[in-house]
């Protein structure tokens, strides 16, 4: 039997499972959400091991992972926002925001020739920091911990860039 399975499915599946991850923290479904939130995690790391080893390396593989990590995010922040819309707006807004700095910086430095790939809140970092405050119950915390390394790295790219640029 032959399993012939293309890796973008893997990448469409992944993102539809991460999205579902965000609905289900939202609605206080933490443990069930933080379970499908690391299902959607490991099928984002097979299907590119699977792109390797099936020799279907694509640029529209790559750069649709990329931004379907994106939604995934912000779904996962948003979920965790809605648990207490009014007390966590601020910091989800933060942490939404600087989450995308992150990845941002990162893309903006490879269009110019730069590889980028410094700090410390890189994306399994982050879901990581999500998955084990949610868990333990500090998702007030876990907003502001994912909104500061976020900034920290996303400051932390910034500087790296511009100092290769000076000298390019």
């Amino acid at each position: 039997m032959k399993f012939d399975v293309h890796p973008n499915k893997i990448t469409y599946f992944s993102a539809l499972i991460g999205i579902l991850s965000g609905y289900l923290i939202g609605i206080g479904k933490i443990v069930e959400g933080v379970v499908v939130l690391f299902i959607s995690q490991i099928f984002d790391c097979v299907d590119g091991d699977l792109a390797r080893m099936s020799g279907k390396v694509t640029k529209k593989g790559a750069y649709i992972d990329r931004v379907l990590d994106r939604f995934v995010d912000a779904a996962i922040i948003i979920g965790t926002v809605n648990l207490n819309p009014v007390a966590y707006w601020f910091q989800g807004f933060l942490a939404l925001t600087f989450s995308f700095g992150v990845s941002i910086t990162r893309v903006m430095a490879e269009a110019t020739g730069i590889k980028l790939k410094a700090g410390i809140a890189g994306r399994d970092t982050r879901i990581a920091i999500v998955m084990i405050g949610l868990l333990l119950g500090y998702p007030s915390e876990t907003l502001w911990i994912l909104a500061l390394l976020s900034a920290f790295t996303t400051l932390e790219r910034i500087y790296y860039a511009l100092k290769k640029l000076e000298h390019a």
